[in-house]
């Protein structure tokens, strides 16, 4: 059962009636239980995500979906299961010391006690300001008890695709999880279901889609001017064993605003998905996830049938005229520029964002956290407020012109101050977020079989290029969570091993 109660925040809800907290959506006292489980199946997963669809008739729950966190493997192979998301009694900080300085001028990340209120905190506070409200949906939270999470595992584990299984399993400690919308599925009035179009959703792993330019880059690695990122890091993904082919795939052909090029950066997903690319039919999994022993182009095969639910398309055409449909849409949506410019936040390159991670290390202990009444009147008076918090900085360090960028090499990262170290720092890691997010792309068509109209107030229409067919349309991002300061060192390292691997191929 679902159960309701005021338990206040004593229990570690926080609920929605703190008047200087709104961003703060918590369903107060909601959780679930062991008898809940049967009403939410597998839908899919991430790195860190484990993702139920809900199958049930409540209200509160219909159109949603679980972001439940995984317990990794620790180095002796064992699952590690966490106290992430566990609410305790004067719990501290998910955030270390010194990310509570690099977060200052966002207190709700700073207070956050759990990861899944610190994901919740950072899409409200920084994703949602940066990508768009309508975008991104970041969710309520919900408490979940271990016998909830004991009886739902069995649907994991039965579904989920044996090389997950070992690489991360569900953190089975309980707590708090993120209840966001189905992004599958478009909202509509119950008297109509029956009648309703069926709904085609594209998920996609977009990736890095520029070049960088920055000063900062090494001549040793000026490779990474030329080719994408993703492209030298599928050369260590085989060398690896993480993938069996290179694939075609370029994200400068997705981002390029074209829409032929836009075409051939999905022909080339579609030939080799990999983890980039899923469709889901009525929030089932219809390609992207080949069958035992089945190849892509039967996987093709089966998706052009599939098809024939949501195209006028001839038989043989339709996966082809999807691919035309998606790129239409994706173009009239925007999203990709905005994720880009949002991307575009590591103006200086891992090469140059280490150095002020060094910077900001060395300092942040003689830095006082609190006093940040310089840098917020510089704000003020320099630049731009998004929901009371300060991106001016972001603006003027980041998205700097590019002839300005020219003189910005090593040597003057080294000579910033500890705030605009600061700055740099976190720039890279909100960039990081952008470059490894997902998106889904929900198409219905406009019209049922019979002709009668399914319009949704909110959605955009997009016509096929080829058939002139009607759809509504929404762009949903999803995958937010931040990107922690630890991690810097294993960024720069990785990409060095990036570059050495890609250009040892070329020998």
């Amino acid at each position: 059962m679902v159960s309701i109660s005021n338990t206040g925040s004593e229990n570690g809800f926080v609920g929605t009636d703190s008047a200087d907290k709104p961003h703060f959506q918590v369903v107060r006292g909601m959780k679930l239980c062991e008898e809940d489980a049967e009403d939410w199946s597998y839908r899919g997963e991430g790195a860190a995500n484990i993702v139920l669809a809900y199958d049930g008739e409540k209200p509160s729950f219909v159109g949603r979906v679980l972001r439940i966190r995984k317990a990794s493997r620790n180095p002796s192979g064992l699952i590690d299961n966490g106290t992430q998301n566990q609410v305790k009694k004067d719990a501290k900080p998910v955030l270390t010391e010194h990310e509570i300085k690099l977060w200052r001028e966002w207190p709700s990340m700073c207070e956050a006690t759990t990861s899944a209120a610190l994901a919740h905190a950072y899409a409200c506070e920084i994703m949602q300001p940066l990508l768009g409200k309508d975008h991104i949906d970041a969710g309520m939270l919900v408490f979940l008890t271990t016998g909830f999470l004991e009886a739902v595992s069995k649907e994991v584990n039965a579904n989920q695709p044996e090389w997950r299984r070992k690489d991360a399993q569900m953190d089975m400690t309980g707590g708090l999880a993120l209840m966001i919308a189905d992004h599958s599925s478009f909202p509509a009035l119950r008297s109509s279901a029956r009648d309703l179009p069926q709904t085609i959703t594209v998920e996609l792993k977009p990736k890095w889609g520029f070049l960088p330019t920055a000063a900062t880059i090494s001549d040793k690695n000026n490779v990474k001017r030329h080719v994408p990122r993703f492209t030298m890091l599928q050369h260590l993904k085989l060398q690896q064993g993480k993938a069996k082919a290179i694939s075609k795939y370029s994200p400068l052909d997705l981002f390029s605003g074209s829409d032929e090029r836009i075409i051939k950066a999905l022909v080339d997903l579609f030939e080799t998905p990999q983890n980039n690319v899923r469709v889901f039919l009525e929030g089932e999994q219809v390609f992207g996830a080949p069958a035992d022993g089945q190849s892509i182009d039967e996987e093709v095969s089966s998706l052009e049938e599939k098809l024939a639910a949501v195209s006028v398309a001839p038989e043989g055409e339709r996966v082809s005229v999807f691919q035309r449909l998606v790129a239409s849409a994706l173009n009239k949506s925007k999203a990709l520029d905005q994720l880009l410019r949002v991307q575009k936040l590591d103006t200086y390159d891992i090469e140059g964002a280490i150095l002020a991670y060094d910077k900001f290390m060395e300092m942040a202990d003689n830095a006082d956290a609190d006093d940040s009444s310089e840098a917020v009147s510089t704000s003020s008076e320099n630049g731009k407020s998004i929901n009371g918090s300060c991106f001016t900085r972001i603006d003027n360090l980041a998205l700097e012109a590019e002839g300005e960028l020219k003189n910005r090499d090593k040597e003057w990262i080294k000579s910033l101050t500890w705030e605009q170290s600061c700055c740099v720092v976190r720039n890279f890691l909100i960039a990081g977020t952008a470059k490894d997010c997902g998106l889904m792309l929900t198409l219905r068509p406009l019209h049922n079989r019979q002709g009668k109209a399914f319009p949704v107030p909110s959605a955009p229409i997009v016509a096929c290029p080829t058939t002139g067919q009607q759809y509504i349309f929404k762009v949903a991002f999803l995958d937010l969570d931040p990107k922690r300061l630890k991690k810097m060192p294993f960024y720069h390292s990785l990409d060095q091993q990036i570059v050495d691997t890609y250009k040892a191929s070329l020998t």
